[in-house]
């Protein structure tokens, strides 16, 4: 997150016999081969995280003992595969003044690779350039008595880096962790206080409504029996249902037609009668059934069904 480091950190190239590091609360590191491992292998890989998890088994026979991290980036069809010893690199800060808190970011020389075609010294006896296309230090005696050296500026600095104290400390930046602490924070006191605000709004509510209720005692029976008629609105409407078709019911019966059988309860209902096999008492019970709101009637071989939902 960016947003987080709009602050401009000095970029520190670090090797084994640099006097001290930079007496300011944040620097950006560039590791020089005396701190990594580097193998480059030509694989079919399509994203970094992928050629990262290959990293530990293709460094496996450089990296020896030690506690690595590994890191991976693409040149060309070529991955570059890098390991590093974190905790060294942690007590090898302590020995020169410096922290590994105070780390912001982390690069390695190999990734400005073109930069150093020009020679950088590195002190009186050693040097960084390319050898076999590959960063490497080297004695300065080996160059040219006429080579010049490039200063190391900002100029060197990649456009990709890593953070160093996220991966040795815990998964999130210090200042990354504190932003998100003080944003949840604002979020948990921004809940309480539309909480607290709610609760105030409905207590007062409430004693508004137990103010003008006192102040009218009639009123106070009419909102009485208006939660109890919403209450019960439900069951009445259930029960005058089954009374309803009951009531239907019992217009079908007489002296020629009796029940037989009856099922009703709160969903629905299914009657079954014996009924004389009369054309013209059959065309009265039919008139009868839908009178009464029966909603289904079947009549054969001397019965009489009628069933319904209450739904």
């Amino acid at each position: 997150m960016s947003f987080l480091d709009t602050k401009k950190v000095p970029l520190v190239l670090l090797h084994r016999h640099i006097a001290a590091l930079p007496e300011v609360a944040r620097y950006d590191l560039m590791l020089t081969p005396q701190f990594y491992v580097i193998k480059r292998e030509a694989l079919p890989l399509k994203y970094a995280f992928q050629a990262k998890k290959l990293a530990p088994s293709i460094l496996e026979e450089l990296t020896g003992e030690g506690t690595f991290s590994y890191e991976a980036f693409q040149e060309g069809d070529t991955w570059v595969f890098i390991a590093y010893d974190l905790p060294a690199l942690a007590d090898f800060l302590e020995t020169k003044k410096g922290s590994i808190d105070r780390v912001r970011h982390l690069y390695f020389a190999e990734q400005a690779r073109e930069q150093f075609t020009t020679p950088v010294a590195l002190d009186e006896r050693e040097a960084l350039t390319l050898v076999n296309d590959t960063v490497t230090v080297v004695p300065k005696s080996l160059l040219q008595s006429a080579a010049s050296f490039s200063p190391f500026d900002e100029t060197f600095r990649p456009q990709k880096h890593y953070d160093l104290k996220r991966s040795y400390n815990s998964f999130l930046d210090t200042r990354l962790a504190a932003a998100l602490a003080i944003l949840l924070a604002l979020l948990g006191l921004t809940y309480i206080a539309e909480g607290y605000r709610y609760h105030a709004a409905i207590a007062t509510a409430e004693s508004r409504l137990d103010t003008l209720l006192d102040a009218n005692p009639s009123l106070r029976g009419a909102y009485a029996r208006k939660s109890i008629l919403k209450k019960y609105t439900a069951v009445n409407t259930s029960q005058r249902r089954i009374r309803d078709r009951i009531k239907s019911v019992s217009h079908l019966t007489g002296n020629d037609t009796q029940i037989n059988a009856l099922f009703v309860d709160t969903k629905g209902y299914r009657v079954t009668l014996t009924v004389p096999n009369k054309p013209k008492t059959v065309a009265t019970l039919k008139k009868l059934a839908a009178a009464g709101g029966l909603e289904h009637l079947k009549i054969a071989a001397g019965k009489l069904e009628t069933w319904g939902s209450f739904q």
